[in-house]
């Protein structure tokens, strides 16, 4: 949805974010980019620090009980901790309105643990945002549970294209995402530290070493991105054949660069799958 839309359209719909906390933080500062009005959205937080903290900065409604923030909205916004969802069902499914859609970004949990707790053709979506959706320059993953349409995913889309790049996905391709944009931060991170290492090895400052590494990842991405080459094209015009970078890249091959990161993603699917079922049995 756009911002003129937003703000010249009365029937807006109004928005319930339950959970406080970073996501829920960020999902709101979206909406507000997007143009949503703050009197459209209301957040429901027990922490009374946080909840106050975010009708400061943008002029929302905020409440510490999930009951009134769902009664009367048309779209509810799950973000509390997968542990606490199966919590707050019950006051979710008793309060909201005939044809709302629920969204949740809660990890692991299937748009079917929803539809089974709420009232018969509630549309679920489900959205699986990564931490870069901070500073707008995320992934968020959306799929449609069974009772939403192409309808639904495109207001989701438009609602949460502030955060960064939106896909909708199958759910089944869910974990599989996860793996890749939402666990890969860390990933990241991890290569940056382990560069900063060598770095450090080899005689430079820490702190610069660790600035020329995480530019060096930022540069490259830009790189990847506004090009719109394979990664493969633009890592064969960095390594010179008998140079360095070919040295490089042929050692961390043989140790096994490939591996480890597969290693790294099918040990986060596996342990996406296995949350689930242990969250969806409660």
């Amino acid at each position: 949805m756009s911002e003129s839309a937003t703000n010249t359209t009365s029937d807006t719909p109004r928005v319930a974010v339950l959970g406080g906390g970073v996501m829920g933080g960020t999902i709101i500062t979206a909406l507000r980019v997007a143009g949503w009005p703050a009197d459209k959205i209301v957040v429901a937080d027990h922490g009374d620090v946080r909840a106050a903290a975010l009708q400061e900065t943008h002029g929302i409604d905020a409440t510490k009980e999930i009951a009134p923030a769902v009664d009367g909205a048309d779209i509810v916004i799950i973000c509390v901790k997968p542990q606490q969802v199966g919590q707050i069902m019950p006051d979710v499914s008793a309060n909201l309105r005939d044809g709302a859609m629920v969204i949740t970004v809660a990890a692991a949990l299937s748009t079917s643990f929803y539809e089974e707790r709420l009232p018969a053709g509630t549309p679920v979506v489900r959205a699986m945002p990564n931490t870069p959706s901070i500073v707008a320059r995320g992934v968020t993953g959306i799929a449609a549970g069974a009772n939403a349409n192409q309808a639904h995913l495109d207001l989701v889309a438009g609602m949460l294209s502030a955060m960064g790049m939106v896909v909708a996905i199958e759910e089944s391709q869910i974990d599989a995402l996860s793996a890749v944009s939402g666990s890969g931060p860390a990933y990241f991170y991890a290569m940056v530290e382990a560069l900063t290492e060598a770095g450090v090895a080899q005689g430079l400052d820490r702190e610069l070493s660790t600035a020329l590494a995480a530019q060096t990842f930022i540069g490259a991405a830009h790189l990847l991105t506004e090009t719109g080459d394979a990664p493969q094209t633009l890592r064969k015009r960095v390594s010179s054949p008998k140079g360095t970078t070919i040295a490089a890249l042929d050692a961390m091959q043989a140790a096994g660069l490939q591996g480890v990161i597969a290693a790294g993603a099918n040990a986060a699917v596996a342990r996406a799958r296995a949350l689930g079922l242990e969250l969806n049995q409660d």
